[in-house]
């Protein structure tokens, strides 16, 4: 098969979780149906598909990085997630290779969330391939913020970022919203092989990937006032308060 992760492999393939069961299972929300939906041009959004939260699966990751590195990695993050979704850790007290294994977790997750949702621009697989190869280096080529706000369940929004080049080629990255209870992570896919800095809304989001020092601050922002009510209009807040950007030289 070809793994998204590592490439041409006799490895059988595997169904990978997006949310991993154990998560589920703490949240009680295995067999919770998840409602999907597509913006249309207008501005407007449609139902996509439901989806059972444990059936939200990728096939294009084999077995052997399904029980390895990712296992390992699912392992190393899950005391570290679940103190800050009951609130036993608070974000500003993480150390910085609890923030680098925080933001590792978050990026391999919404890397996989975009290619399972079937995105006309998933994240490029080369990311997962770094993660695999260097387990103990840093997360990789995004950015990952996180906020403590309140969100009633589990959740994720994927939006991309397409351009076209001169010549018809076309580029493409990603933000993508994990929310769950008391934990929100919204990760930065830049467009590959581009120079890109990051900047985001530092009253919100609290920086994990790269170090706060590589952040720029969001300017003329309007106060953070989203309902939980609303739960769509709140992940798509949460996804304009971070941006990856070229600088002008």
């Amino acid at each position: 098969m070809l793994c998204l992760a590592c490439g041409q492999t006799s490895s059988r393939p595997s169904r990978e979780h997006v949310f991993p069961a154990w998560l589920l299972k703490f949240l009680k929300v295995k067999r919770v149906p998840m409602n999907m939906y597509r913006r249309r041009n207008d501005g407007t959004k449609e139902p996509h598909r439901a989806m059972i939260l444990d059936s939200f699966k990728l096939r294009r990751i084999c077995t052997s990085c399904n029980s390895g590195w990712m296992s390992r990695l699912e392992n190393r993050a899950r005391p570290l997630v679940l103190d800050l979704i009951n609130g036993s850790v608070a974000l500003e007290s993480l150390g910085d290779d609890q923030r680098k294994l925080l933001a590792r977790w978050a990026g391999k997750t919404a890397i996989i969330e975009t290619h399972a949702v079937g995105a006309e621009s998933p994240v490029d697989g080369r990311l997962l391939r770094w993660m695999r190869s260097n387990e103990d280096a840093t997360p990789g080529r995004f950015a990952v913020v996180a906020a403590s706000n309140q969100y009633g369940g589990v959740g994720h929004m994927q939006v991309g970022v397409i351009r076209d080049l001169i010549g018809g080629e076309t580029v493409a990255g990603n933000i993508v919203v994990l929310a769950f209870p008391n934990l929100i992570l919204t990760c930065g896919f830049p467009i590959p092989d581009l120079d890109w800095r990051c900047r985001c809304d530092l009253a919100l989001y609290r920086p994990m990937w790269p170090d706060i020092a590589a952040w720029e601050p969001m300017k003329n922002l309007n106060p953070f006032t989203c309902s939980e009510s609303d739960p769509l209009t709140l992940l798509e807040t949460l996804a304009e308060r971070i941006e990856l950007f070229q600088p002008v030289l």
